[in-house]
């Protein structure tokens, strides 16, 4: 592959994200092309590329990854599957964009990381609200100074269950060894990813409460986790796929300063500073930021500077949940299914 020919990708996955998101984005993107996908069971990949036109699909994943003509994998597997194979596909040459999160355990995502690493192969994890145009202007304005050393990151974001109307049981996310977590790593992924991207600190966790007050599922549906951000920074990230909210927020404060973004997860959005500067960002379309990934992701395969979140960042994020899941604090307003 050339930088003038587009990267042929293909799925592995043809449900839910894969069937919603990946193939609808990857076949409007000029600069790839979709091949073909894989499911989960043979026969799945075939009739996933009859409905979206594909040239082919494939019966296992050993099958699309001994195909020459794909150059990337779009990874839209369950969450405990991802590090191994993310190692398979490294091992076969192929790029990967793997849904977040990277692994379920620091261990594995590690594991992964050096696989990459080893194979010379591009790899980002699917933290598309990074593409936010918002959230690239906040990251901006803490690396300008604008407040100082960071003393307190909140992040807020709650999202009720289904998140889209086609959306069945939660499956897989009822199973803690399955999916690690359901709202952690649903949406607390991407907000605690934020969180370290946005403040440019390294993240540990100093403790979590997960709770389990609207499903009966052996995981979470709402959670707090606290975050201790370099030296002495605090950290607080606060999900929900059981409660309502006006909207998600953003607050920075530091001994200089501080910022308030209000909705940049949920629609227009506005910052606000302390020095009295209010900045409005219109509403994106959700498939957009998803494009902007995959134009991201094509550049970072050929060289090009990248924002996407890569194998380090992917490690990072899973080391805060698998720390919050495995010490954090239990409730439970339901009896477990």
């Amino acid at each position: 592959m050339t930088n003038s020919k587009p990267l042929r990708f293909a799925i592995l996955g043809t449900t839910g994200h894969a069937n919603r998101i990946a193939a609808p984005i990857l076949k409007q993107n000029p600069g790839v092309t979709l091949v073909g996908a894989a499911g989960s069971a043979p026969g799945r990949g075939t009739r996933f590329a009859e409905q979206h036109g594909l040239s082919r699909g494939y019966e296992s994943l050993e099958e699309l990854l001994a195909d020459p003509q794909v150059d990337a994998v779009w990874l839209c597997s369950p969450n405990h599957m991802h590090a191994r194979q993310v190692a398979q596909c490294a091992a076969a040459g192929k790029h990967i964009l793997v849904e977040k999160p990277l692994a379920t355990t620091r261990r594995d995502a590690d594991a992964a990381a050096q696989a990459v690493a080893k194979a010379k192969v591009t790899l980002r994890v699917g933290c598309q609200h990074r593409f936010r145009p918002s959230h690239g202007h906040l990251r901006e304005l803490v690396r300008s100074g604008v407040v100082g050393q960071i003393g307190y990151f909140r992040i807020h974001r709650f999202w009720r269950y289904p998140y889209y109307e086609d959306m069945g049981p939660p499956n897989w996310r009822q199973s803690p060894t399955e999916s690690g977590g359901w709202v952690i790593n649903d949406l607390g992924s991407h907000l605690l990813d934020l969180m370290l991207w946005i403040s440019g600190a390294e993240g540990q966790t100093a403790g979590a409460i997960l709770a389990s007050q609207k499903f009966a599922a052996s995981t979470e549906d709402s959670t707090a986790v606290l975050v201790k951000l370099d030296k002495a920074g605090i950290g607080i990230m606060e999900t929900s796929c059981a409660n309502d909210s006006p909207g998600s927020r953003i607050e920075i404060y530091g001994n200089a300063g501080w910022i308030r973004a209000e909705n940049t997860l949920t629609g227009a959005a506005t910052i606000l500073t302390h020095d009295g500067q209010s900045l409005p960002f219109a509403p994106v379309e959700v498939m957009d930021i998803y494009c902007d990934e995959v134009r991201d992701f094509v550049g970072a395969v050929r060289g090009q500077l990248s924002i996407g979140a890569d194998a380090m960042a992917g490690a990072a994020v899973a080391g805060l949940i698998e720390s919050a899941v495995a010490t954090g604090v239990r409730a439970r307003a339901v009896p477990a299914g």
